[in-house]
């Protein structure tokens, strides 16, 4: 039996804060019903690369949810949204401040339908903040949390954080309220904020010194030569962190040249020579020749792999870290495993839009009838 079966949670959401939040929770067993507008659908459903006219993006974030297309803003579309929620568990709802609020479903709102609902509101920087009616996407909320502003050519990121960090900040907060359930319970979940708590080290590099993080500051930011990258003589590089006096000893002589070893800490010159020292080392080798020599030496160095060697990497396929669903479709698994297993279902393909609406229905108890002629006016899809 998965963690969460038997748990229904109903996403308003759109794009990836709130995709990746309930992906989390069906990858846990949930049953999660994606309330999608009718003829457009999750936004994400257009992301880039698509391949059969389905985008992968959206194919991983929203595998194992049903899809059903409501229009929150017919009175008919708003009664089938009441009914859905009276029997949920768990209610997201990514939209700016105040939209949930003009279409009848804030949390006052619903909890007057299912007085046990977990209500998750996602927003860029929370319900009651004077930027909260601010739009904005990821590189935004990477800007205002200071993600960007370690160099001073900040670049356009090739990474999500803050839309995955505010969705796994939602789901472990709808575990957490999901144990100690004894009402209603809201929960308002800050993009900026998720993301600006985890600068754990620049943040306190800067409680600490009154400084923003510079060189010389912390270990962990490329001023010591053995917690850096190194290229290689293919133009790849290296990753190296050996932090702990036995792995840079054991880095050292490997790489040849012992006499480094006392020269693990000193001044910002020293560390210099050190780090210059290294580079020629490493650049007289290819990348997998580094790899292969130093890996299993207990030196703390690894490969800087691409996107394609992550994902077709043994590791990766040891974790079994991709999944193939129906259609030849492949999908990213998430890293969560446990005995029993957290889903005890097979995963499934993302819905096409409206693709379990008559299931849907019917499980809330209207007729086929009534389902054909809310169709028919454009209320559901």
């Amino acid at each position: 039996m998965g963690f969460l079966e038997g748990t229904i949670v109903v996403d308003a959401t759109r794009l990836l804060p709130g995709g990746f939040c309930t992906m989390l929770l069906s990858d846990m067993g949930a049953e999660v019903v994606k309330v999608e507008q009718p003829g457009l659908g999750d936004y994400m459903r257009a992301t880039p690369p698509t391949k059969d006219g389905r985008s992968p993006v959206h194919a991983t974030v929203n595998r194992n949810k049903q899809s059903i297309g409501i229009d929150l803003k017919a009175r008919s579309g708003r009664a089938v949204m009441r009914r859905l929620l009276k029997e949920a568990d768990v209610f997201v709802e990514g939209f700016r401040p105040g939209a949930m609020d003009r279409l009848g479903f804030s949390f006052a709102d619903v909890k007057k339908v299912n007085p046990r609902i977990v209500y998750c509101s996602i927003s860029a920087y929370g319900q009651k903040n004077r930027l909260s009616s601010m739009p904005g996407h990821d590189i935004n909320f990477q800007a205002m949390a200071g993600t960007l502003g370690y160099s001073p050519s900040p670049e356009v990121p090739l990474l999500q954080l803050g839309d995955l960090a505010s969705g796994m900040y939602a789901a472990l907060a709808i575990l957490g309220a999901l144990v100690r359930r004894r009402g209603a319970v809201y929960l308002d979940v800050p993009i900026v904020a998720s993301l600006l708590s985890w600068m754990v080290i620049p943040a306190s590099v800067y409680l600490a010194t009154g400084h923003p993080p510079e060189e010389g500051h912390s270990l962990v930011f490329g001023s010591t030569p053995f917690y850096n990258l190194y290229e290689t003589s293919d133009r790849k590089s290296m990753a190296v962190a050996a932090i702990e006096p036995e792995f840079w000893r054991n880095l050292v002589t490997a790489l040849g040249v012992p006499g480094l070893e006392h020269k693990r800490f000193g001044t910002m010159e020293e560390r210099g020579e050190v780090t210059s020292e290294l580079k020629r080392v490493f650049s007289a080798k290819s990348r997998d020749e580094w790899a292969e020599l130093l890996m299993n030496k207990d030196t703390c160095s690894t490969p800087v792999l691409t996107v394609e060697e992550a994902l077709t990497s043994d590791w990766a396929r040891n974790l079994e870290m991709l999944v193939e669903l129906s259609r030849g479709e492949t999908v990213l698994n998430g890293p969560l495993r446990a005995r029993p297993p957290p889903r005890s279902k097979p995963f499934t393909k993302a819905p096409s839009l409206g693709e379990d609406t008559g299931k849907v229905m019917a499980s809330l108890g209207y007729t086929r009838r009534q389902v054909e002629t809310l169709k028919a006016r454009g209320i559901i899809e």
